[in-house]
């Protein structure tokens, strides 16, 4: 790149290069940021050909990363139209990077869980003072589709029910933008397992903390919860596969 910004590419080169078309994604909205607000247009596919001295192809490319993104909006005849961020998008976004490289490695995911420790204790400690009537039904029924689901699959998905009903329960919505990938990518990881422990005797008792209000209890169980997922991760990631079938633990 020279000092005007331009990223500097040799001609020569396979312009359906995945790498190239992703510099070219990241500086193009680097320039969304810092030039184009939401609700405004991008300038034309041959002005970002100039600017960036790349072929079309690799503009186009950049283009369908960005939109895949939830960064623009591509319209045949209209231009490209930069969207404003949702809560939806940030969250797709957010799984499209954890899942982006494949599973994670040992000391990514217990990176990842520490924060999802911290955000998940703070998400039960807020759901027992904030979940009304409705929030409490929801996160009761997620934990009654667990105990009652036929085979993993259903136990996995009425899990990720449970925790995404905790941060609705929480009253902040920036809770389930990060938690509910972060979750779903642990589920994934745990699959791996020959042995599933999916703790739901854990889970209800996160459940019954949120119902009666106890916020000592509800940190508490959270932790037991995770330390739990540790061990599964761990297992996941590094432990050998002698046994292929999955036992899910009630």
């Amino acid at each position: 790149m020279n000092v005007n910004g331009v990223l500097r590419v040799s001609r020569r080169r396979n312009f359906r290069n995945e790498r190239l078309s992703s510099q070219v994604a990241r500086q193009i909205e680097e320039m969304i940021s810092g030039e184009f607000p939401p609700g405004s247009r991008l300038p034309r596919q041959q002005d970002l050909e100039e600017r960036f001295r790349v072929s079309r192809i690799v503009i186009r490319e950049a283009m369908k990363m960005l939109e895949d993104r939830g960064v623009v909006e591509v319209q045949a005849g209209r231009g490209t139209t930069v969207i404003a961020p949702t809560p939806e998008r940030v969250t797709s976004s957010l799984l499209r990077l954890l899942r982006g490289n494949g599973p994670p490695k040992m000391e990514e995911m217990e990176q990842l869980l520490e924060i999802r420790e911290a955000l998940e204790e703070s998400a039960a400690v807020l759901a027992c003072t904030r979940a009304n009537a409705e929030d409490i039904s929801r996160i009761e029924a997620a934990l009654h589709s667990m105990q009652t689901a036929k085979g993993s699959m259903g136990v996995y998905a009425a899990d990720l029910r449970f925790h995404v009903a905790i941060t609705q329960a929480a009253g902040n919505r920036f809770f389930g933008m990060v938690l509910e990938p972060l979750a779903e990518v642990f589920l994934k990881q745990i699959k791996l397992t020959d042995r599933v422990k999916i703790g739901i005797k854990e889970h209800a008792r996160i459940f019954d903390a949120i119902r009666r209000r106890d916020t000592v209890e509800a940190r508490v169980a959270v932790r037991s919860l995770l330390n739990s997922t540790r061990l599964d991760v761990k297992r996941a990631t590094l432990g050998p596969r002698k046994n292929r079938s999955r036992k899910i633990t009630k």
